[in-house]
């Protein structure tokens, strides 16, 4: 059973309640996690969100662009991570300052790009923070998927220019891509179907700004499938005043 999280941003108690119930109802499978970037900022506890991801495992973890923002200002100044629009001060209140935030860098130079993975035995899933600019080649971003700074070497992408990551939900050939980054508008999972095929699935639910937070959960294997509700994709569950969500995707995609 594979759980996806993006967009924490800081929300531990959200993050950790839905950790537990994940824990309680589908312990019994082995879980994987992918988490699509954005741990920090906004919220009020980026710290201890950052601590439970490095603690819990197996897992995948990817870069956002409030990570992304953070990591450049803390090495040339030249980022708007701490304006208010940003949240980064909220961050720095979390970790108390910026050596100790230092202290983490082990975790953060270490994100991913991307994440492929081939599930149902013949659908390609490309987990991503978010979609990617059309300018930009996907068989390049594949190939550095696990090297941000190669990637944008590669493509001579400067730093100040390299915020790659793009809101407008686009299909990609050949993929289910599964991502976050932009905040969806009823505060549920975004579906984009093309030809009733499921292209582009947005999990970011706006929970720093009064949303809930989501976990998106795929079943590796039949017996997991067996184990869910519902054949395509809905609502699995609602706890904590509709904070948390849980999202079941499986059967014919």
């Amino acid at each position: 059973m594979i759980s996806v999280f993006s967009d924490i941003h800081g929300c531990f108690y959200e993050f950790h309640l839905l950790l537990d119930y994940i824990n309680k109802k589908f312990g019994k499978f082995k879980i994987r996690y992918i988490f699509l970037g954005d741990y920090i900022d906004r919220g009020p506890s980026s710290k201890e969100v950052v601590d439970k991801i490095i603690e819990i495992g197996p897992k995948v973890c990817l870069l956002g662009n409030h990570e992304d923002m953070m990591i450049r200002y803390i090495k040339t100044g030249r980022s708007s991570w701490l304006s208010e629009n940003n949240g980064g001060i909220y961050t720095l209140k979390s970790f108390s300052s910026i050596e100790k935030i230092k202290d983490y860098f082990f975790f953060f130079e270490n994100l991913k790009f991307l994440h492929v993975e081939t599930l149902f035995g013949k659908v390609r899933f490309l987990f991503s923070h978010a979609n990617l600019p059309s300018n930009y080649p996907l068989d390049e971003a594949i190939r550095w998927k696990g090297d941000y700074s190669s990637f944008l070497m590669e493509n001579e992408i400067p730093l100040s220019e390299s915020n790659i990551w793009y809101r407008i939900a686009e299909p990609i050939e050949g993929y289910v891509l599964v991502h976050g980054h932009t905040p969806t508008y009823d505060g549920k999972i975004s579906f984009l179907k093309i030809n009733d095929k499921i292209v582009d699935i947005n999990i970011d639910t706006g929970c720093v700004f009064g949303g809930h937070l989501t976990t998106l959960l795929i079943p590796e294997n039949e017996q997991e499938l067996k184990e869910t509700s519902y054949n395509l994709i809905a609502i699995n569950e609602k706890i904590d005043e509709e904070k948390i969500s849980i999202f079941e995707l499986g059967g014919d995609l």
